[in-house]
């Protein structure tokens, strides 16, 4: 890792207490380091006005007071304004609305959807706190096996594991897309949230195929990365069966449990590729506006400390 990225968790710890005190937060010296009632203390001998937070800034004060706690790692670019631009009104996993500060297991909590990386920009996630509970410290793999169990287990049924398990799929594989499962993309990722090429292909396929223009044009826009007739019918094959299956459900990413939208979108993969399917990847990355997440931002992960303060 960069150098540059490496963090102080000393000075972190400050900047930390000297915001608790801006924000009008309590402290409770036994229960903090050193270094963030240091922080408090200067904060307060310099400062003549103070902010009332909102709830994005509680949440914010209250994510790094939990990381510092535990050593783990807040990315600079984790702010009250990147949970605003997060935030949701409904649970992606359970489908039930939110609340804020009821302390209940639908209020609002934010959470690393990739259990090795740290509080950042790219990993984050708000659900609810029955959700993040749920999750703990699982990983992929072990999400996935309990979305292909028939009874519930762990406090969520399979279908609610597979809608964590397409949360967490682009975090958890963000140093290697290329190895990515196929999976349903049952749940509406976050925003800025790490995506890979199949996540993106089937968003944009779940937005846009519902009415036969926007079928055709999503024919028209990857027809040249279909190197041969076979994989151009697969494509058609594939537009068709989204396009029926919008028909049958009430919310656009349950298309993907549709019995023929899945086998139509692998067989479309297959035939294409490894060079056509990373093409595919970059125009449905065109037709979103996605952005490739930069080094310098994956290096804030920390993946190498498993998130963790060196």
């Amino acid at each position: 890792m960069n150098p540059s990225h490496r963090l102080d968790p000393v000075e972190s710890g400050r900047r930390l207490g000297h915001d608790l005190f801006l924000y009008r937060r309590p402290l409770r010296p036994d229960q903090l380091t050193s270094c963030v009632r240091e922080g408090y203390a200067e904060a307060r001998s310099r400062l003549t006005h103070t902010s009332a937070p909102d709830r994005y800034v509680r949440k914010w004060l209250q994510v790094r007071l939990g990381a510092h706690g535990r050593g783990r790692v807040v990315a600079d670019d984790v702010t009250p304004s990147l949970l605003r631009e997060i935030d949701v009104s409904e649970c992606p996993v359970l489908r039930v609305a939110l609340t804020h500060g009821e302390r209940g297991e639908d209020d609002w909590s934010v959470d690393r959807l990739n259990n090795d990386g740290a509080y950042a920009a790219n990993n984050l996630a708000v659900m609810s706190a029955r959700a993040n509970r749920a999750k703990g410290a699982l990983d992929f793999a072990e999400v996935r096996h309990r979305a292909s169990l028939e009874a519930a287990c762990g406090g969520l049924e399979p279908v609610e594991w597979a809608r964590l398990a397409a949360l967490m799929l682009g975090p958890c594989f963000v140093e290697r897309p290329c190895e990515a499962p196929l999976i349903p993309l049952t749940a509406a990722i976050p925003r800025r949230s790490a995506r890979p090429a199949a996540q993106q292909i089937q968003h944009v396929f779940a937005i846009s195929a519902s009415r036969p223009a926007g079928k055709n044009r999503l024919v028209k826009a990857f027809k040249p990365v279909c190197f041969d007739e076979r994989s151009l019918v697969r494509l058609s094959s594939l537009a068709d069966a989204v396009h029926a299956g919008l028909k049958a459900v009430d919310r656009a990413c349950d298309v993907w449990l549709q019995p023929a939208a899945m086998p139509a979108l692998s067989a479309w993969r297959t035939s294409l590729g490894e060079q056509g399917w990373a093409a595919a990847g970059e125009v449905s990355r065109a037709l979103t506006g996605a952005r490739t997440i930069p080094p310098r931002r994956l290096a804030s992960w920390h993946l190498d400390t498993r998130g963790y303060a060196a």
